[in-house]
């Protein structure tokens, strides 16, 4: 049945069968029939980690809807009647653009877009999610059925966020935010001529948004639209100095103070900011050149003092393993790489609390904070074995979860409880977003230290995984925690009990940090330049 570009899509049924072909069970072709009207389609499609992908080329093919690609840039882009939708190979964000107005907006998915044997493939129920509120089909994914079956749209839903408005006042000027409900955890950030307002757990009206006229004051709106957020990001005249939030009782709107400043203040400032650039210009460059090196590494002994951690099969302590392999793999650090510093959490057999791990890393500077740890399970003695490193994010599967509550579990001796916020998917969403910064170097040294420890070690390499840690959680630099291996486990006990088998962690370790400071080195070197150029 042809399906004309200016009319809205239906689908029926997307039913996914799998082909028969040498794929492992995790990562294999599937053929997904596609449903429209009378006329059913098979297109390509495929399924990695229990998760279903379709191929975007192939649905807009069943839809008549056209598709454009950049090759060197490695997008698809979808053409709606409306909109149009542009992904990218590699990465999670859509990014979403109204015909009619050119205002663009961007929703992230919960896994990223992939490139294979030409063909780019989304996560199918979130992309045709994404699809269904841009052209409402009331299609959904039931993963029991392995079936996408059609249902009446939903009507009279609400947006959180539904409109703009901006009022001029003695001191500047007020921006309001409509919303429907009263807000909960709202961020704002004014730098650069660009003002950040973040709303945890919000959804935003980006259609009605986009009418809100624009002037001297707001420049330019764009909207991101995350799973556990929405992020407002507006572009404001040079003449706003600061921005300050607040709830207005009476109708749940959220209120943007937007203070200014002379022109003659703004010009004197210009100037004191190009004379201090001038004079000062060797003596940045020279800081510049001291950040782009990795001259001092904070390591985090875990547990300690009344918190013993896990305790082995035979009675080993975690606390005395991690204490152990920290001060050995220091004491390497410190004969080896004269130009680094090392810090300790602790030294002895202290309890140090999981937020003062963080502050003792930040206030002392670091640029990489390694925090040792051993694994265990609840039934010993186990078959369990491996080491295992966890960067900071929210755990993917019920045992990265569970290694992430025992190890939060130390909260329960700390004497001031209250000062950690709920441990949520969402929480550790936004820290995430927030630790973006250090993301890329975190990996890195995870990638380069999960290598030698395998390479060095005769322990399995579980890989490396993600969840939510809180000691993690503070340190503003790349960081890791490192599960060394398994007290659950008879043999592996023995290997982390003894001063040899923690030594010769500590070794391999070292060796993940000497080639990890070769990249992070060269990798700020690089952009040390780039920025100089600026300047």
């Amino acid at each position: 049945m042809a399906i004309q570009r200016d009319r809205r899509f239906f689908i029926a049924a997307l039913l996914l069968s799998c082909l028969t072909v040498s794929f492992p069970v995790a990562a294999q072709h599937i053929s997904l029939r596609l449903q429209v009207g009378d006329k059913i389609s098979s297109v390509n499609g495929y399924e990695r980690s229990g998760v279903s992908y379709i191929s975007i080329r192939d649905f807009a093919a069943a839809l008549a809807f056209p598709c454009v690609y950049n090759v060197e840039r490695r997008k698809i882009e979808l053409r709606l009647p409306n909109h149009r939708v542009k992904a990218t190979a590699h990465n999670s964000f859509l990014v979403v653009t109204e015909v009619a107005t050119s205002t663009s907006s961007v929703i992230q998915l919960q896994e990223s877009v992939f490139l294979l044997d030409s063909l780019y493939y989304a996560p199918a129920s979130e992309f045709i999610s994404v699809l269904d509120r841009l052209t409402p089909t009331g299609v959904l994914l039931t993963a029991e059925a392995r079936v996408i079956a059609r249902e009446p749209a939903v009507a009279g839903s609400r947006f959180d966020i539904t409109g703009l408005g901006i009022e001029t006042r003695s001191n500047g000027y007020l921006l309001t935010i409509k919303a429907t409900r009263k807000l909960g955890y709202f961020d704002t950030i004014l730098r650069n001529g660009w003002l950040y307002i973040t709303v945890d757990a919000a959804e935003a009206d980006t259609i009605a948004l986009s009418k809100f006229k624009t002037n001297d004051i707001i420049r330019k709106i764009v909207v991101f639209q995350y799973p556990a957020s929405v992020q407002l990001t507006f572009q404001v005249s040079p003449d706003i100095a600061q921005a300050d939030p607040m709830i207005d009782a009476q109708s749940e709107n959220l209120l943007v103070a937007l203070h200014t400043k002379s022109a003659m203040d703004k010009a004197e400032l210009e100037r004191k900011e190009r004379e201090a650039k001038q004079d000062s210009l060797r003596d940045k460059l020279q800081v510049q050149r001291g950040r782009a090196k990795l001259d001092v590494i904070v390591i985090d002994a875990g547990h300690g003092g009344k918190d013993p951690g896990t305790i082995g099969v035979s009675g080993t302590r975690e606390k005395d393993v991690a204490l152990g392999v920290a001060l050995k793999l220091g004491k390497l650090i410190e004969q080896n790489l004269k130009d680094v510093k090392v810090v300790y959490t602790r030294s002895t057999d202290t309890f140090i609390e999981l937020y003062q791990r963080g502050k003792i890393a930040n206030e002392a500077n670091g640029k990489l904070f390694i925090s040792i740890h051993c694994n265990s399970t609840e039934r010993k003695p186990s078959s369990a074995n491996g080491f295992e490193i966890y960067l900071l994010r929210p755990g993917k599967t019920q045992s990265a979860i569970d290694i992430a509550a025992k190890e939060n579990k130390a909260i329960e001796l700390e004497d001031n409880k209250d000062r950690y916020q709920e441990l949520t998917e969402e929480f550790f969403i936004l820290l995430t977003m927030r630790q973006s910064a250090y993301m890329k170097y975190s990996e890195l040294f995870a990638v380069k230290a999960s290598a030698t420890m395998a390479d060095k070690l005769k322990i399995q390499n579980s890989g490396v995984k993600q969840a939510g840690f809180i000691v993690l959680v503070g340190a503003s630099m790349p960081n890791v925690l490192v599960e060394t291996g398994y007290l659950s486990n008879r043999k592996e006990e023995k290997v982390l009990h003894s001063v040899d088998g923690q030594k010769k962690i500590a070794e391999a370790l070292f060796e993940g940090i000497s080639e990890y400071k070769v990249a992070y080195e060269e990798g700020l070197q690089e952009g040390q330049v780039d920025e100089s150029q600026k300047n």
